[in-house]
């Protein structure tokens, strides 16, 4: 009995602390349950805030990844100038004195937003020299956004007597490029007599549409330039393309011998560059390049 009572008195105090570190346990972890479940609700709140002011200060304060790059470059022939705009001789050197001309657009795909980088040549009467500049296109979930201008061009001289000359306007919306423009159909001459001014409805054209989807890029789809060499090798895939076009490269391309416009499309979808990297990883077959005798 000696023993007893103090053996049952540590095992008491031994319990009670048990049940205290317990207790305290459990509070911890409620504790983190909820802060998890606030932070969850708070993200929730976050990702359907539709402000693009505050969407941009967030997104410019977290990484976010680089999911495609488009390289784009199209052409304007003389066909294109001369029977589908009408431009005459005077505005043709207008152009040439005054109008800057894009040679490549590089469009980098973010998952929030769209970086568009410009190259154009500048005017003749600055040195026709090459400049780039950046702009930053946050489209609309919804898809409702009128888009974002990358290039326009003027067709004709300013005039008093017009509210807008005659332009071409290449504009970026979330899942295409569409290059539109007036006509110069309602310009008498370049003598200033103009008549009237264009109407947004009946001058307002489309002349290219781009889809910036792969999926509805795929009829435009053709084999790159570029590898060129893999394919007089005969390394073909089994669709007669190279191994690399099926990966995470595509080339896309389209000529209109009616209207003078052609378009050229490079796409690098990096969300695919993983899965090439595992097949090139597996894949044990060799190019069989013959020995010079």
């Amino acid at each position: 009995m000696e023993i007893f009572w103090p053996a049952l008195s540590i095992c008491v105090i031994v319990l009670f602390v048990f049940y205290v570190l317990a207790r305290r346990w459990q509070q911890v972890l409620q504790h983190q349950a909820r802060m998890i479940r606030r932070l969850g609700e708070r993200i929730r709140a976050l990702e359907e805030v539709e402000d693009p002011v505050f969407r941009r200060r967030l997104y410019e304060s977290s990484p976010v990844p680089l999911e495609r790059v488009f390289t784009l470059s199209f052409h304007l022939g003389e066909r294109f100038w001369r029977d589908i705009l009408r431009v005459n001789m005077a505005n043709l050197h207008f152009l040439r004195e005054s109008g800057a001309f894009v040679g490549s657009i590089k469009l980098e795909a973010w998952r929030s937003h769209t970086v568009a980088t410009i190259t154009e040549v500048l005017p003749q009467g600055k040195g026709a020299r090459w400049q780039t500049r950046s702009l930053d296109f946050y489209p609309e979930a919804s898809g409702t956004d009128e888009g974002i201008v990358l290039w326009e061009l003027p067709l004709a001289p300013p005039c008093p007597t017009l509210e807008r000359p005659p332009y071409l306007e290449l504009k970026l919306h979330r899942n295409f490029i569409e290059l539109r423009g007036r006509l110069l159909s309602t310009l008498e001459d370049t003598s200033g007599n103009h008549h009237r001014a264009p109407s947004p409805k009946s001058d307002d054209l489309l002349f290219l549409h781009i889809p910036l989807d792969p999926n509805l890029l795929a009829e435009f789809q053709t084999c790159d330039p570029a590898e060129k060499t893999l394919l007089e090798e005969k390394h073909f895939g089994a669709d007669g393309f190279a191994p690399i076009a099926q990966s995470w490269h595509a080339f896309y391309e389209n000529r209109d011998e009616n209207s003078g416009t052609e378009w050229h499309l490079r796409l690098l979808d990096l969300r695919l560059k993983s899965d090439w990297d595992r097949y090139r990883i597996l894949d044990t077959r060799t190019i069989y390049v013959p020995r010079e005798k």
